[in-house]
């Protein structure tokens, strides 16, 4: 009789964990849209600096604007001032002579001069509370560090440690069973005829050396590719959007932003390497067809449908 050995059916995450994911989700997503404003349909994200907006808008928000918007009285631009690198949100008050008149919700006077359409950025379509803080203090050396350069240091650090604690003989059984399609089944008996164990085997051992030595075989667990895959994507989109805000300002964007972002893209086409060629093994593996299994007495039992 043929036996056949089904996959196992990967457990279903626990509702801890599911919370614990969406929760991750919802605080990084502030910090995608800003970084990314195209995913909301807008075109920019700036961080308000001053309280001249209050209480519509207060220091540390940020807010996307969408510059293919039309404009009107009412509405909140983000706009460029003569003289000035920083851009000015504030709210259209009235049109005159071509230009638009603006006003801070917090000022008693408008704004001197008028604001021509080509020095409208665009207009605030979003408003994301308290996040400009982060922003702010990532943009710092320290902040950089804190929240880039060390959990880097520190995923490689685990990472190595994991290495070294691993038994290189359990890889090489990892190895073999994957290539068998399956851990090795039990040694059986045959009771009636009294003959020596016969072990049951779902695929021939590697012959002439062909076994992978300890040496030549390092087993690394799925969730550590999946981590070290988002940690090069964050690296590369901040280092990426670091580059851009400083050559838009100052045309030479810093080595130490240059050679963050040459890091990530080195290290997300390395660990896409690695987890692409991992996710085909597995596939083979699984899409490998089952060999017979004998109970012992002879030739396989094959089942014809």
């Amino acid at each position: 009789m043929t036996r056949t050995t089904l996959p196992a059916t990967p457990p279903m995450p626990s509702a801890g964990k599911l919370l614990a994911t969406l929760v991750l989700l919802a605080a990084l997503s502030p910090f995608a849209v800003f970084a990314v404003p195209q995913v909301v349909g807008a075109d920019d994200g700036f961080v308000v600096l001053s309280g001249s907006m209050e209480p519509a808008l207060s220091p540390g928000d940020v807010v996307i604007v969408d510059a293919s918007a039309s404009v009107g009285v009412g509405d909140v631009i983000t706009y460029r001032s003569a003289g000035d690198s920083v851009p000015t949100t504030h709210r259209v008050v009235g049109e005159r002579d071509g230009g638009y008149e603006t006003k801070g919700d917090a000022n008693e006077n408008v704004d001197a001069g008028l604001v021509g359409p080509e020095a409208i950025i665009g207009e605030v379509v979003l408003t994301i509370p308290l996040v400009g803080y982060v922003i702010l203090w990532a943009n710092t050396p320290v902040g950089y560090v804190a929240l880039v350069v060390a959990p880097l240091v520190l995923l490689g650090v685990s990472e190595l440690r994991a290495w070294a604690r691993r038994d290189p003989e359990a890889g090489v059984d990892e190895v073999s069973e994957a290539q068998a399609g399956g851990p090795t089944p039990p040694s059986t008996t045959d009771a009636a005829d009294g003959d020596e164990p016969t072990a049951l085997r779902t695929a021939e051992a590697p012959r002439n050396g062909d076994r992978p030595s300890p040496s030549d075989t390092v087993a690394v667990a799925a969730v550590d590719l999946k981590l070290t895959l988002v940690a090069m994507a964050a690296l590369f989109a901040y280092a990426g959007w670091n580059v851009v805000r400083e050559f838009a300002a100052t045309a030479a964007p810093t080595p130490v932003s240059v050679g963050a972002l040459t890091a990530g893209l080195l290290g997300l086409l390395f660990a896409g390497s690695v987890t692409l060629s991992a996710w085909r093994a597995a596939r083979t593996a699984r899409s490998a067809p089952l060999p017979a299994l004998t109970d012992g007495s002879g030739d396989a039992e094959v089942d014809d449908e």
